[in-house]
């Protein structure tokens, strides 16, 4: 190992920014760099509030090499696709835009490289340009759509819905498919019960258990989508909000889960390789949000990285499970929300997040 480590972290969103910044945080010698396919970070949260007021999406990119140089010196950045990651050599294989290719060494590996949704629009895909023009393009599509379907029944498809239900849900035909017994089926049922009225209240039909199974583009410019009860219908416009995959074609699979995310034991490190971490959405069986990043996750990888990268004594701190919490906007008047196992009522939702959906709060993370 070099006589100051050299940690690269892959992926410059919020996992691979708080990495730098716990890792720096130790004040100790150590070189970062920071891998990042987008030379800017997507504060993708709010995603659903730039599709009804697209100005919002100005506030949502944030420059990864101007973050890093506000975190500390020894914090570079490499904007790049990471292509292979050669775990016995130590090695990082990265390929710019214009086809170019870079090795970068490193003392130990941080994989923050996240997830992506089906559309760019809801996370980001490549370099931020692509997220930021299908952003504004799914807008445009929605203003100029009269039938509009979501398809998705967890928290973005809820979120999105209940943007679109303030905003035209009197004009136009809008419909959730959430594909379970109910909108976030996955939590408590009074939760469930109430993001279906709030998401009636705006003039949204929600159809339940039914989910698409296919969906195509017709020469029209129309979407048609089929069902999984055998059906099928036609849509102005078809929103596929629903799953996430996760970042990780670049690693070797036994590294992987059968879904493509990175194994690791209660301590973040690789089950397949001790001078590799993951943290973030890549990790396997986490519940891909920020709250478990911050709340879960961030103590974990600190806890790690003084006893593995700095060889402190103190004791390394095993991952819990993360605490039942969340909160849904559904229109900027409200939503639903558990925190610590307990319901939240609506105006706590707004007061939190609605109001803003938290654009403020991502630009301070990147500041």
């Amino acid at each position: 190992m070099s006589a100051v480590p050299h940690v690269v972290i892959i992926g410059g969103s919020f996992a691979g920014i708080s990495a730098a910044e716990i890792i720096t945080g130790s004040k100790k010698p150590v070189k970062v760099t920071i891998i990042s396919e987008s030379s800017h970070a997507y504060f993708s949260v709010a995603s659903p509030r730039a599709l009804v007021e697209p100005e919002v999406s100005k506030q949502l990119f944030h420059s990864v090499k101007d973050k890093a140089s506000k975190i500390n010196k020894n914090v570079s950045v490499v904007v790049g696709k990471a292509t292979k990651v050669d775990a016995d050599s130590n090695t990082v294989v990265v390929e710019d835009g214009t086809g170019s290719q870079q090795t970068v060494l490193y003392d130990f590996l941080i994989l923050a490289s996240g997830s992506r949704a089906h559309s760019p629009a809801f996370k980001l895909h490549g370099n931020y340009t692509q997220s930021r023009d299908a952003l504004l393009d799914l807008s445009n599509k929605i203003k100029s759509a009269k039938t509009i379907a979501v398809l998705g029944g967890g928290p973005t498809a809820v979120e999105t819905t209940g943007e679109l239900g303030l905003s035209y849900g009197k004009d136009k035909s809008i419909s959730i498919y959430t594909g379970a017994s109910g909108p976030l089926a996955n939590w408590n049922s009074k939760v469930t019960e109430r993001a279906s009225q709030q998401l009636k209240n705006l003039n949204v039909q929600v159809v339940n258990v039914i989910k698409a199974s296919k969906i195509e583009e017709n020469s029209e410019g129309k979407f048609e989508v089929q069902f999984s009860d055998g059906t099928s219908k036609t849509f102005d416009l078809a929103i596929s909000a629903h799953g996430i995959i996760p970042n990780s074609e670049f690693l070797d699979p036994k590294m992987l889960d059968k879904r493509g995310f990175v194994e690791t034991d209660e301590f973040l490190v690789s089950k397949a390789y001790s001078n590799i971490l993951a943290y973030g959405d890549i990790v396997s069986n986490r519940p891909c949000t920020i709250i478990d990043i911050e709340r879960v996750q961030a103590s974990t990888l600190s806890a790690t990285i003084e006893a593995l990268v700095f060889g402190g004594s103190s004791a390394k701190k095993p991952l819990k499970n993360t605490p039942e919490m969340g909160l849904v906007p559904i229109s900027r008047n409200g939503g639903v929300g558990v925190l610590f196992g307990w319901r939240v009522p609506s105006w706590f939702v707004r007061m939190l997040k609605s109001k803003d959906f938290m654009v403020s709060r991502g630009a301070k993370s990147f500041s």
